[in-house]
């Protein structure tokens, strides 16, 4: 009965302490799962090797951590606390194990990227294992592989288990009873096997179970964002995709209007047309474009204007042709180049200029859109870009959405300014990051 009493005060204490030192680690793992490179490795395609790689990586990393943040007990003093070994190079002694939650790191591995992840963290972190010697070292870091095995198929065979509480706990339960076997099957004295699983299977099966389904709710977490950006990029897209009916209308009755003076004229502009179209079309599922597609959709956006308006405007470009490659949302200098017709030009007595500038600056680009129209009036300025905005010639949303565009592709990496000097014009900054291959 003692015995029993002393059993119980063990788990409790060991449950309480692992549970603490889990919960600093989730944190900590939370935390760099918000990095770009890692999120989309985590939810990439398991079958590409750099995926597989950076996640094996990154759980057997926090892993070994899991191994290192336990405590050390010995077979022959069950009870007593014992020091870590003030060198990381040294061995263990032969009676002294872990108890950690390197276990739960695996399994974890294993439920979001399948059996090589869980592989590869389990024998990264399972070497680990073995290097520190000790009791049980071998067995120790063999059943460690097996779990990250288990849990991969298992996410492999019941992809449903991953994604739910009770398949997820199961699966931590069964990896724990699976590495207690194998320590009494394979670790002599079977006695001083069965007193180091009498002593940490309760505890390691509740951190192993709670801390699964805490990362469980992690990942999910992960997977909420990655579901309302793409909501937000569809509803961008869709936003990208309209066709202002009244620049149809105006575009296809100034083309008929050239039919009558100059058909050879009109034609070509009809191909233009078709090409514009096309090319908007193409623009509805992507995310970004190059700003060399994009320069061309606004100089034949400027083309159909320009036959409506003949002599009222001019338009400039000075970009260099480094740059022309790297990617941007679609429709974003289209955007701004209509506003400046659209609100620059009205009332205007002198010809409107439009100017793009292209900036690189090495790592960034910087897009700059001025033009010499009416200007903004303070009150209206401060309020461009942060929500939509009332306005006699439109919602006064363009900027809005064009900034979540910014925010959606480059995070925290953007910025967009808007200067105005009323009846002198306006100039509108964008500033991105040089990215070359399309999201």
């Amino acid at each position: 009965m003692h015995y029993s009493a002393d059993m119980m005060f063990h788990w409790l204490d060991n449950t309480a302490q692992l549970s603490q030192r889990v919960c600093v680690v989730l944190i900590a793992a939370h935390v760099l799962i918000r990095m770009e490179w890692l999120r989309q490795a985590l939810r990439g395609d398991p079958q590409y090797w750099r995926n597989r790689l950076i996640c094996s990586t990154f759980f057997g990393v926090f892993a070994i951590i899991g191994t290192h943040s336990g405590f050390l007990l010995d077979v022959h003093q069950v009870g007593k606390r014992i020091a870590w070994p003030a060198d990381l190079s040294d061995t263990l002694k032969h009676t002294q194990a872990v108890i950690g939650f390197r276990d739960l790191m695996v399994l974890a591995a294993g439920l979001s990227g399948g059996p090589w992840v869980g592989f590869g963290a389990g024998l990264f972190a399972g070497w680990e294992r073995y290097l520190l010697g000790g009791f049980a070292g071998s067995a120790s870091a063999f059943s460690t592989v097996i779990q990250g095995l288990w849990a991969g198929y298992a996410f492999s065979w019941r992809p449903c288990w991953a994604t739910g509480m009770r398949g997820a706990a199961f699966i931590a339960l069964t990896g724990t009873i699976l590495q207690k076997l194998i320590l009494l099957l394979w670790v002599q004295p079977y006695v001083d096997a069965q007193t180091l699983v009498l002593e940490t299977a309760m505890p390691v099966a509740v951190v192993n179970t709670l801390g699964v389904l805490l990362f469980l709710f992690v990942m999910q977490d992960l997977e909420r964002d990655r579901l309302r950006n793409q909501a937000q990029q569809a509803e961008l897209r869709a936003l990208n995709a309209q066709i202002e009916p009244h620049f149809m209308n105006n575009t296809l009755n100034a083309i008929k209007a050239l039919i009558r003076r100059d058909p050879e004229a009109a034609s070509q502009y009809v191909v233009k047309l078709a090409r514009f179209l096309d090319d908007t079309r193409r623009s509805v599922g992507a995310n970004s474009i190059s700003l060399q597609q994009e320069l061309a959709q606004v100089e034949r956006y400027l083309a159909f204007q320009g036959l409506r308006f003949p002599e009222t405007f001019q338009f400039q470009r000075n970009i260099s042709p480094q740059p022309l490659h790297c990617q941007l949302p679609p429709r974003c200098l289209q955007t701004l180049a209509e506003n400046a017709l659209l609100h620059g030009m009205q009332g205007l007595t002198r010809p409107l200029k439009i100017d793009i500038i292209g900036v690189d600056h090495g790592l960034t680009l910087t897009l700059r859109v001025s033009d010499n129209g009416n200007g903004i009036p303070a009150p209206r300025l401060s309020e461009l870009g942060k929500r939509p905005v009332d306005s006699v010639n439109g919602n006064g949303s363009a900027l809005y959405h064009l900034r979540q565009s910014f925010n959606l592709a480059f995070p925290r990496q953007s910025t967009l300014t808007v200067n105005s000097w009323e009846g002198h014009g306006t100039e509108v900054i964008l500033t991105i990051p040089k990215r070359s291959t399309p999201w």
